[in-house]
Formats: C-alpha cells, structure tokens, sequence
C-alpha cells in the first residue's frame, strides 16, 4: 500500500512538474508577442477615451503579462497624467472623452488628476465627460465636472448627498474569541487602537474624522462651484436638504448639461469637432495612448540632468517584501534602503524626489528609512512627495527631507506612537482547550508570548518604551521643521491634519502635486525646466518575476498536501493563522489609525 501511495505521489509530481514547464513555454510565447507589439497608431482627428473606474494605483509595472493575467490595472496615475499632457499638444488628437465611474482612489489623488484635466482644457480641445448609465458618486463627479460639458444616461444613479467616513469595532469580536488586548499609546488622538478598546468614536477621534470631512467636502463643493457656476451655499443646500440621487434631479440642479446615452455624446463630440453626423470618429483608449512616446505626440524630454523619483507606497513593515499575488501593499525598509542608495550613489542623478504613499508602520522601520533620506541629503537635494496619504511612519521617513510638498487633501501628520499586545490564553483554553505551562530564568521572560496578562510592573516598562519612541518622534519632527519639541507636541498627539491643514502648522512646505515637488528639486540642482529627465525606482517587478515567487510559494504548499497528514497540515494552518493574528504584537507601530476612506 505505501508502494502504491509513493507510485501515486510520484506521478502526480510528473505531472505537475510537465503541466508547470508547458505553463511556462505558454507565457514566454505570450510575452514575446506583447514585446514586439509596436507603438499604436494614432490616426488624425481622434479622440481619446479615458475610462476610470475601480482604483486607481500609484504607480504600475508597465508590464502586459500582469494586465492579462496578473489582475493589475492596466494604467497608473502617471500613465493618466502623462496622457493629458500628450493629448493637449498632440495634434492627432482633437478632443478628450473621459468616463469616470466607480472610481475609489484617495481624495488627493484625485485631485491631482483634476488639476491636470484642467490644464488640458487650456489647449482649447473639447473635453467631453459621462457617466453613462453607470453609478456616479462624488469621486467621479469630481473628476467628471471639470470638463466642459458632463452627461449621464437619463436613468442613472447620480449620488450628491454629502461624505462620510466610518471605522470598524472589534472589541465585541475579541470578547467573544476571549482575546484580551492590551494597549498601550502616546498621543491623545492616536486612535488606531480604538477598534479593539471601545465600540464607538471617541471625541477626539470625532473631532479629527470631523475636520478631515469638512476639508474634502469644502474642496468638493469650492471645485464644482468653480466648474458650473453656481455658488457653494446652493450646492451645499443642495446636498443637505435635497440629497440628490438621480441624474433627472442632478440636471435639474445644473449640474448636468444633459440626459444622453452614449451614441448621442458621441453626436455632440462630432458636434463640438465641427464633423457631419455621419462622420467616423477614430478613437483611442488611454491604455493604447499611454504606449505612445511622448515625442511622438509631440512632447520634448530633456536629457542634460536627471532626477529619480523613489516611491514608497504601502504599510511600512522591515525588511525585504516580495510583491507575491497574495500580499498586500507592503513597504519593506530594505527595499526602501536600497533603492535611496541607487539615486544617492548614482552618478546621473541630481536630485532625488521620494514620493510617499503609506499609512505608517513598524517605527523602527520608518527609522531606518528616515536615515536613508538623510544620508541622501547630505549629497543630493531631496523633495519629498505626498500623495493620497503619509501619515505617521510615513511622515516620519518624510521629515528627513529638504522639503515636503503634499496636496491639500493628502491626509498626513498622526504624529503618535502605539503598541497593541495581545493575550490569547482565554482563546486557546476556552475555544481550543489548549493550555500551557513553562519555566523561566526572569520574572519579565514571558512578557511577549501572547499567551498571559500584564503585571503593572510589565505594563509600566511598556508604556516606557512607548514614550521614548515617541519622543524619538518629536525630536525628528522638531529637526526636520525647525520647531522646538514643545511646538510639535502641540500640534502631534497623533491627530490627522489635511495637506493643507498640515501646512498651516507648519508640518508642510508646499500645496501640489508630484510635479511641484520634481520641480522644486531639478531647480534645487540647478536644472532648467525642461532639460532633465525622470528617473523611478525600485523598478517594479515584473509578472513573470511575481509568477515565479508566488508559484515556488504553491509548489510548497501543493507538496505538503501531497506528504504530509491531515494533522501535520492543519497545525501549520493554525500557525499560519496566529503568526498573522500577531504580526505586530510586541512592536512599537508608527501607523495610520485606520484606513479612512472618506465617500
């Protein structure tokens, strides 16, 4: 019987083994045939479709494998703003439809595609948005409501009732699992371990949640105002007494210009284009376009300087993180370490602008990439970015920097430290019946187990390496903006400012986008606008690069299943589902207090 399992487990392997080599030859075809695949043609007089829908991510490897296969969009806000640009110079392009439903990417980002959509509008070419028949909430009109005239189809869903935020509770949750967290944490508003000590706001994280709504909401309404000419005391009256739900309401409003289903946008383009109404209008997708060069569309590239763009996206984490398809967005420290390095040693590099997109972290990790901006520094003017969010650890990273450019509604600041330890013996004795017993060679020896409660003497050497890591926090802060640590304190505590509440206390230098911040340090080094050419880094890795990390991950898993016993599997199942659970027990976390999305 075991000759006939091991004959078993063997073929099996063979041909896992053959179907994993013809998988392989499948997608090197694959890969070669996208690689020759030429620029596309851009025929004259077309008009280029911007479909945004979804997230939209900051930044993407530009590589056809993962669009096809991996699940990742297949543009990025580089590829959209770059896109506007060529299309505003391009003479081959005659007008712009932009179609911007369901989008969800964070208010700054947003905006930054606002401002660049308004530029376009200065070449005089016609920008033409919809809805369709689809879903449009405030995100979309947003973006929608900048271009010269907006359509929707006559029955659709158009949402203008104002913004929310909500934060999830977990308190009850671990009651019933008898998991007991124990919190420790310096700020007043740093409220990150809310969810696991009460079931509802407190004031101060009302007041914080508060004025960041109030921020995005002014900035909504100020904008529409702007675009339909009308005054934000109408339309503020406008969401709050009538709630508007659908696009017959929304053009009665005057925020529409009309009910129009697709084909007949279409006429008004020809309409606006000065075409017959049965003129064949070319079009091209912002996917094809954003394969076409910029010189070809017309767009000059300097090549006598150079700075690198280093972006930092994700929750600060240490070490080295692989981008495998079942990861979240992570930043590892080394990877950030590494990639300073390259811009900082490099030779044709000028300047450095780090463009950061992160909610925080580990803080020793955000420590460790705030050295590495300051050895750069020494050498290299640098100009920090901020994009939708860098907040805690990733302001503190960014306060190493020469400058910090952030938008106005980039959430950032939470200046605060905290630390959440969690005791599961309740969980393992009362839903497992497991329990546990050991010996020690010091009282403090089990502290960090996860398995018992803390004594006051415990408790009182943890709040202890709380505060001095805050501390730490304050001093940066106080260096990097010359303040004295009593003026930080005032204005830390771990609240969230707005980008440009930010900049009235003094954490920010500037309001803009990525590219006032790639100005700010080509003109640091004394490049001309217009003479310097853009460097990113770390280079994403590729699908086949992530393919091949995630497949040597399933060919692990696939070969325990295949030896070992149903116990052994499902004590490495439990495992792995602890190690998760207490990934971040035990360390001093620099982090957002949760993810606001703010809708």
């Amino acid at each position: 019987m075991r000759f006939l399992s091991t004959l078993f487990a063997s073929a099996l392997g063979t041909l896992l083994a053959f179907g994993v080599v013809l998988l392989f030859l499948l997608f090197f075809f694959f890969a070669f045939a996208l690689s020759a695949d030429p620029e596309p043609p851009v025929a004259p007089g077309s008009v280029l479709t911007m479909n945004l829908s979804g997230p939209i991510a900051e930044r993407v490897a530009d590589d056809p494998f993962a669009q096809a296969f991996g699940g990742q969009t297949a543009n990025d806000l580089r590829d959209i703003k770059q896109a506007l640009r060529k299309a505003a110079v391009d003479t081959r392009i005659d007008a712009v439809l932009l179609r911007a439903h369901g989008t969800s990417a964070p208010w700054g980002m947003l905006q930054e595609i606002r401002r660049e959509l308004l530029a376009f509008k200065e070449s005089g070419k016609p920008l033409i948005a919809t809805s369709d028949e689809y879903y449009s909430s405030e995100r979309d009109y947003f973006l929608n409501s900048a271009a010269d005239s907006v359509f929707a189809a006559p029955e659709g869903f158009f949402e203008f009732n104002g913004f929310a935020t909500e934060v999830a509770f977990f308190v009850n949750t671990l009651e019933k699992l008898d998991v007991d967290a124990q919190v420790v944490r310096a700020g007043n508003y740093k409220s990150a371990v809310e969810p696991f000590l009460r079931d509802d706001l407190s004031p101060e994280n009302e007041e914080q949640l508060s004025a960041l709504l109030d921020t995005t909401n002014n900035t909504f309404m100020r904008a529409v105002a702007d675009s339909r000419g009308q005054s934000e005391a109408d339309l503020q009256r406008l969401a709050d007494e009538a709630a508007t739900l659908t696009a017959r309401d929304a053009q009665e409003a005057g925020l529409l210009d009309g009910l129009l289903f697709e084909d007949e946008v279409m006429d008004v383009i020809r309409d606006r284009l000065s075409l017959s109404p049965d003129a064949s209008v070319p079009t091209i997708s912002l996917r094809d376009y954003a394969r076409v060069s910029a010189s070809s569309a017309g767009l000059s590239s300097g090549s006598e300087g150079e700075v690198a763009v280093v972006y930092a996206q994700g929750q600060i984490v240490t070490g080295d993180t692989d981008d495998t398809f079942s990861s979240s967005s992570m930043l590892g420290s080394e990877n950030f370490v590494e990639a300073m390095a390259t811009a900082r040693e490099s030779e044709q590099t000028d300047a450095v602008v780090v463009r950061i997109n992160s909610p925080g972290g580990s803080a020793s990790a955000s420590d460790a990439m705030w050295r590495a901006i300051e050895q750069t520094t020494r050498e290299k003017p640098v100009i920090v970015s901020m994009g939708g969010v860098a907040a805690s650890g990733g302001y503190w990273m960014a306060t190493a920097a020469d400058s910090i450019v952030a938008d106005p509604l980039t959430i950032t600041g939470s200046i605060g430290v905290l630390g959440v330890f969690f005791d599961a013996s309740g969980f393992f004795e009362n839903k497992l019946g497991v329990t546990f017993d050991g010996v020690q060679t010091s009282p403090y020896a089990d502290m960090f187990t996860g398995l018992t409660d803390f004594s006051d003497e415990e408790r009182a050497l943890l709040e202890r390496f709380i505060d001095q890591t805050y501390q730490a926090f304050l001093e940066k802060v106080a260096a990097g903006r010359g303040m004295s640590v009593e003026a930080v304190q005032d204005i830390a505590q771990g609240r969230v400012w707005t980008g440009s509440a930010a900049q009235e206390v003094g954490l920010v230098d500037a309001l803009g986008g990525l590219e006032t911040a790639i100005e700010k340090a080509a003109a640091s080094a004394g490049l001309a606008e217009g003479t310097y050419r853009i460097r990113t880094l770390p280079r994403p890795k590729t699908f086949l690069e992530r393919f091949n990390e995630a497949l040597t991950t399933q060919a692990a898993t696939a070969w325990q299943h295949l030896t070992l016993s149903p116990f052994e599997r499902n004590v490495i199942e439990q495992q792995r589902v602890l190690r998760d659970f207490v990934r971040d027990h035990g360390t001093a976390q620099a982090r957002l207090p949760f993810a606001i999305d703010i809708k």
